[in-house]
């Protein structure tokens, strides 16, 4: 699902720059539906913290209507409501991680799906909160070609992120998925 909404994202994004329109909103959009997914499946994965994600996903909702009407628009970079939803998500890997090393048994942990598809939320987000927290600023006063230079490191970062994504998801037909 994380990939099919990053796509649409991308082809939106594509078609809008193209076109010479903003494409500031579908990227604040596709963090708040992103991070909803990730915050379905981690409420999935981990089943005596299910209560409090989905909380965290009405205050993350909340904060982005705050963020939107009340301090950015949604034609700006809402670094707020981007750092929040960073910041819970590597909240939400490193508790995984705690629930895979204290309930899986004895195996090669490679060989698990999870563990590769946590292993890339963590990294994306741990690599990309700093531009995340200073988000608003670097598309507000860095030259554009500045901010070219910013958002290929994101992307680079997206990129390794997929094929993380792609190495779990090539163990799932394998008999050993664990949650």
């Amino acid at each position: 699902m994380l990939l099919f909404v990053s796509a649409i994202a991308d082809v939106a994004s594509y078609i809008l720059a193209k076109d010479h329109f903003a494409t500031i909103p579908i990227i604040n959009v596709y963090f708040l539906v992103s991070f909803s997914v990730l915050s379905f499946m981690y409420a999935r994965l981990l089943h005596g913290a299910k209560q409090a994600i989905l909380s965290f996903i009405g205050i993350g909702f909340a904060c982005f209507l705050w963020d939107t009407f009340c301090i950015h628009t949604i034609v700006t970079m809402q670094s707020y409501t981007v750092t929040l939803f960073s910041v819970l998500a590597i909240g939400y890997t490193l508790v995984y991680y705690d629930h895979l090393l204290s309930t899986m048994p004895a195996m090669n942990i490679t060989r698990f799906p999870f563990f590769w598809i946590n292993t890339a939320v963590a990294y994306y987000f741990c690599f990309n909160l700093f531009l995340f927290v200073f988000s608003t600023y670097i598309f507000e006063n860095l030259k554009e070609e500045e901010v070219l230079a910013v958002w290929i490191f994101h992307n680079l970062n997206n990129t390794i992120k997929n094929i993380l994504f792609a190495v779990g998801l090539s163990h799932v037909s394998e008999r050993n998925v664990y949650s």
